[in-house]
C-alpha cells in the first residue's frame, strides 16, 4: 500500500500506541456533548492517539477537499464516526470518489461522489442502477446532495447482511446509473369506473406464476400461492395519457370480483415504472389492497417470462367505485449511462456492540436476539421474510427520550431472518434503557 505524507505520520504514531478497549469516537463525542466542557486531548487520550484524531478529521479533511465538503453535509455525530477514504475511479468521463465509510461489522455505510468531467449527465435525480459491495447482500443507495456548479452528486450507500466486515478489504463497484428523471403525478386516467365490464373466459388468459419477472403489493402473496391465475387478454385497448409515451392501458376489466388494469410498457427507459391509485371527491387517496404482476407474451399471445406488461389488481368488492376516480403516477428517466467505476479499501468498525436474547413473537416468525451498535439495531430470528414492513422498532433512552429509525432492510436465508433498523443519527448504546418491538418491551438496564 502507498501512503501519502499525512498517512505516514498517522501510521507511524499509531504503531507506538496500544489502546485496548478504548473507543476513540465515543470518548471524543462524550467530551463534545458534556455541558460547559472543552476537549483536552492530552488528558483524554495519549498524544499519539490525539495526533490521529487531529489528522483524521482535521488534516485529512484539509488534504481532501471533497471529504471536507462531506462533513458540511452530514451531521457532526456522523462526521465523528466516519473513516476518511481517498479512492478514485474514472471511466466514461465520470469520476467516482469514495470519501468516507464506517461499519458495525455487519453493515457498512459508504459516502461517495459522482462527477461528470465532460458533459451534463448528472443532475439531482441521479439514481445508481447497478452497483455492488463484495461481502454484503442487500443494498440501498441514495443521493444526499447535488452541486449544480461542479456537477457533483454526493451519495450514501448502505450495505447490509455482511459478516465480520471490520478491517476487511471491500470493493465498491458502480456499473450504471440513471438521471434526467421525469415524474408524472396526479394523472387523471379519464376512466369511468362504473363502465368497466366483467371479463368473460374468452377475454382472459392463464398466467403461470412461476414464469413472471416480478410483482408486489399486499395481495401478491395470495396470487403467488395459486400457482396459475387468470389475467386479461393483452392488447385489447390502447388508452394513453397526455404527455406520456412510454406506457398505456392495454386492457381493463373485472376478474373474480377484483379490478384488473393491464398496462403495456413501450418506452426505452431502463427503469420506467409507475402505479395507479384512487381518490375520493375531495382528492383524498383511498387505501385499497392491491397487487402488481409483471409478465410477457409470445407471438400467439400466450404468457411467458418478461416485463412488457404489468397487471395491477385491486380488491374493490366492498368499495363503491362509482364515487372514486382512478389516478396514475408514472416515472421515466432519460439518461442511462454504463461504465466501470470500482475502488477497493478497508473499513474499520465504529465501536462496540451490545447483544440481548429475547423472545418476540411475530405473525410470521420469532425474534430471538437483538444486537445494538452505534449504527442501529439488528433483529435476528427465524421465520418468513415477507410482510416485515409491519414491524416497528423504537429505543427508549435513559433520559426519557425516544429514538426512532428512518429505514429498515431485511435479509433471509433458509428462514434465518436478519432485520436492520438504521437511524440518521448515531445511537449511543450506553444510554439505551429499553427497546420496543411492536408492543413488546425489552429492558436492557
Amino acid at each position: 500500500m502507498n501512503y501519502d505524507s499525512d498517512e505516514k505520520i498517522i501510521k507511524s504514531a499509531l504503531s507506538t500506541v496500544h489502546t485496548p478497549e478504548y473507543d476513540i469516537a465515543i470518548e471524543v463525542e462524550k467530551k463534545i456533548k458534556s455541558p460547559k466542557s472543552y476537549i483536552n486531548l492530552k488528558r483524554v487520550i495519549p498524544l499519539a492517539v490525539s495526533l490521529c484524531i487531529v489528522f483524521s478529521v482535521g488534516v485529512m479533511a484539509d488534504a481532501i477537499p471533497s471529504f471536507q465538503k462531506l462533513l458540511s453535509i452530514v451531521s457532526t455525530d456522523i462526521g465523528l464516526l466516519l473513516q476518511p477514504v481517498k479512492k478514485i475511479s474514472e471511466d466514461q468521463g465520470i469520476k467516482m470518489e469514495v470519501l468516507g465509510a464506517m461499519n458495525d461489522d455487519e453493515m457498512a455505510v459508504i459516502y461517495f461522489t459522482m462527477k461528470d468531467l465532460t458533459g451534463n449527465r448528472m443532475d439531482k435525480t441521479l439514481d445508481i442502477y447497478e452497483y455492488s459491495l463484495n461481502g454484503a447482500n442487500i443494498f440501498n443507495c441514495q443521493i444526499i446532495d447535488y452541486d449544480e456548479i461542479t456537477k457533483t452528486a454526493t451519495l450514501r450507500m448502505q450495505a447490509n447482511g455482511g459478516e465480520k466486515l471490520n478491517g476487511k478489504k471491500v470493493s465498491l463497484r458502480i456499473g450504471s446509473f440513471l438521471s434526467d428523471k421525469k415524474t408524472f403525478d396526479k394523472v387523471d386516467t379519464g376512466i369511468k369506473l362504473s363502465d368497466i365490464k366483467v371479463a368473460n373466459l374468452s377475454q382472459m388468459i392463464a398466467l403461470d406464476m412461476s414464469h413472471i419477472s416480478g410483482g408486489g403489493g399486499n395481495l401478491y402473496k395470495e396470487f403467488k400461492q395459486k400457482e396459475v391465475i387468470d389475467v386479461l387478454k393483452t392488447d385489447q385497448m390502447n388508452i394513453s395519457f397526455p404527455k406520456i409515451d412510454f406506457v398505456y392501458i392495454s386492457n381493463i376489466g373485472y376478474i373474480d370480483g377484483k379490478l384488473h388494469i393491464q398496462t403495456k410498457w413501450v418506452g426505452d427507459g431502463v427503469d420506467d415504472h409507475g402505479y395507479f391509485y384512487f381518490v375520493d371527491d375531495l382528492g383524498n387517496e383511498i387505501d385499497i389492497k392491491s397487487a402488481n404482476i409483471h409478465f410477457g407474451t409470445d407471438e400467439v399471445g400466450n404468457t411467458k417470462y418478461g416485463s412488457d406488461y404489468i397487471e395491477y389488481i385491486f380488491d374493490v368488492e366492498d368499495i363503491d367505485v362509482d364515487k372514486l376516480k382512478l389516478m396514475g403516477y408514472f416515472v421515466t428517466k432519460g439518461n442511462y449511462v454504463e461504465g466501470n467505476w470500482e475502488t477497493t479499501f478497508k473499513i474499520q468498525s465504529v465501536g462496540k456492540k451490545k447483544e440481548k436474547d429475547c423472545n418476540v413473537q411475530l405473525d410470521n416468525g420469532v425474534i430471538n436476539r437483538i444486537c445494538l451498535s452505534t449504527m442501529g439495531i439488528t433483529l435476528l430470528g427465524r421465520g418468513e421474510s415477507e410482510d416485515l414492513d409491519n414491524i416497528t422498532v423504537s429505543v427508549n433512552m435513559i433520559d426519557g427520550s425516544v429514538q426512532t429509525f428512518d429505514s429498515m432492510m431485511s435479509y433471509s436465508e433458509n428462514k434465518d431472518m436478519k432485520i436492520k433498523f438504521v437511524s440518521s443519527e448515531p445511537l449511543d448504546i450506553s444510554k439505551v434503557q429499553s427497546i420496543m418491538i411492536n408492543d413488546t418491551i425489552i429492558n436492557l438496564k
